[in-house]
């Protein structure tokens, strides 16, 4: 019962984590370090509207990829991690070729890479969550 909600915190707390930091980096380089806090206003907006996104997403596209993956026998904590990857991923490919971005340009496709990484940690969240330990005998 508490796996969705926990998945989605994991992955909006490193979402909200990578707007801290690109956000101080940018202020950074663009040397106004004088208003460098100015702009953190932004993370707890950035955490619910990602955790909300992340919500969903495990709700409506990972409940039906997860159900593959147990049909087929690919429940490890590891196979969690990567469908969250890759779903994020993939999400996020949507979302840009959707927006019409350039296919070429590298800033989209970093933006897209960068997904990966808080899919992955909600993939392992939702596992560690909902099936315990590797040595518990804890079942969904």
């Amino acid at each position: 019962m508490l796996a969705y909600p926990a998945a989605a915190a994991v992955g909006a707390a490193l979402v909200a984590a990578g707007f801290t930091v690109m956000g101080i980096v940018a202020q950074v380089m663009n040397g106004v370090t004088e208003r460098v806090f100015e702009g953190l206003w932004i993370i707890p907006a950035a955490f619910l509207y990602a955790f909300v996104v992340f919500l969903i997403g495990l709700a409506v596209i990972g409940t039906p990829a997860w159900l593959v993956l147990v049909r087929t026998g690919r429940t490890t904590r590891q196979h969690a991690m990567l469908a969250g990857a890759g779903l994020c991923f993939l999400a996020g490919a949507i979302v840009v070729a959707a927006l019409g971005e350039p296919v070429l340009a590298w800033e989209p496709w970093a933006l897209i890479a960068s997904l990966a990484v808080p899919g992955a940690a909600a993939g392992w969240t939702l596992h560690r969550v909902a099936y315990g330990q590797p040595g518990d005998r804890r079942r969904l």
